[in-house]
């Protein structure tokens, strides 16, 4: 998609918003220059982005702070059906007169379903247009707005607490965000087995919502520095410290990235392993990394991945002691010592 991304940004590009997740990041390379604005949700995106666009604007898809309107809106659709629900029904409100959505993505996003959706939204004509292996949808907006009913995005913007959670604020824009992750789940079960001393200090890398902070910190004194890329996370994860009276902070960064070094005697992780549309293969070594950096000697690192991921095998070029601790309906425990 990075082709057809790059093509679409170098027509009118002083006059045009380009709303980026991770399925964008593929273009934000050395020697990439955009002339518009970039809005993203991710931490990752938004520093990628500096001295590469015009202005970049890093929150949970808050159009109300970009104060201006386009000409034309350029969004490789997320993988987040309400993130794209959520886009396309506020995109009316940021489009000048007779300015247009422009929607591309591969097959398999859902790019067809969302042409449609957005063309009944806009009561245009749908179109949809296949280019290489990527489709694109140019969607003009009535001089009158949008006329079609909007979008379900699952109330986007609204963050609640939910009872599957028991009770923790979540909402849409983060992966499994109605559910508690399975993985977790198991990893939590290990804590009471695995506590640090009173007092110290436990970095949960990738936190979500919040789940593995909140349920460590039920169990002892603790001082939490949570950091996700997703700006949906954080501000989900920092409501819930604030409710839970939790001490401790949270703080964006890409897999821990810009933690300070040997500042913690825990680790707790679940990490992702895609990136957008795709498997990313490197991205638990990015997190076994950056774990071993921010563990202070003697310090342990607890992770839980999906079994197909050979944790075991990537951890022994970060730490020196690699201990399988649980395993349970498709997911391992780790537990990780000596950081090299």
């Amino acid at each position: 998609m990075t082709a057809l991304l790059q093509q679409l940004l170098e027509e009118d590009p002083g006059n045009t918003l380009w709303i980026a997740d991770e399925n964008s990041k593929a273009l934000l390379v050395p020697g990439f220059a955009f002339a518009g604005d970039l809005l993203t949700n991710r931490w990752d995106m938004a520093q990628l982005a500096r001295d590469k666009v015009a202005h970049t604007h890093f929150g949970d898809f808050d159009f109300s702070e970009l104060g201006k309107r386009y000409r034309r809106i350029v969004f490789p659709v997320s993988k987040e059906k309400a993130v794209v629900h959520h886009a396309i029904n506020r995109a009316p409100e940021i489009l000048e007169e007779n300015g247009e959505l422009i929607l591309c993505g591969p097959k398999n996003s859902g790019i067809k379903t969302y042409a449609g959706k957005t063309a009944e939204y806009f009561d245009c004509a749908k179109t949809l247009r296949k280019s290489g292996q990527d489709y694109l949808s140019i969607n003009p907006l009535p001089a009158t707005g949008a006329r079609g009913p909007s979008l379900d995005d699952s109330d986007y913007e609204e963050l609640r607490p939910l009872d599957a959670l028991g009770g923790l604020y979540s909402k849409p824009g983060l992966f499994g965000w109605n559910k508690i992750d399975t993985g977790s789940e198991l990893l939590a079960r290990q804590f009471r087995d695995h506590l640090p001393e009173s007092g110290a200090r436990v970095v949960d890398l990738g936190c979500g919502y919040g789940y593995l902070g909140s349920q460590l910190a039920a169990l002892g004194n603790y001082r939490l520095i949570a950091t996700d890329n997703n700006a949906a996370a954080l501000a989900a994860c920092a409501r819930n410290f604030a409710e839970l009276e939790i001490p401790g902070e949270v703080t964006p960064s890409d897999a821990g990235d810009r933690l300070e070094s040997d500042s913690a005697e825990r680790v707790i992780c679940n990490p992702p392993f895609h990136q957008g549309f795709q498997v990313e293969g490197d991205l638990t070594d990015r997190f076994l990394n950056n774990a071993a950096k921010i563990l202070k000697p003697g310090g342990r690192a607890l992770f839980v991945v999906n079994e197909f991921i050979p944790l075991a095998r990537k951890a022994q070029a970060y730490f020196s002691e690699v201990e399988p601790i649980a395993g349970d309906k498709g997911f391992r425990v780790y537990c990780l010592g000596g950081p090299l």
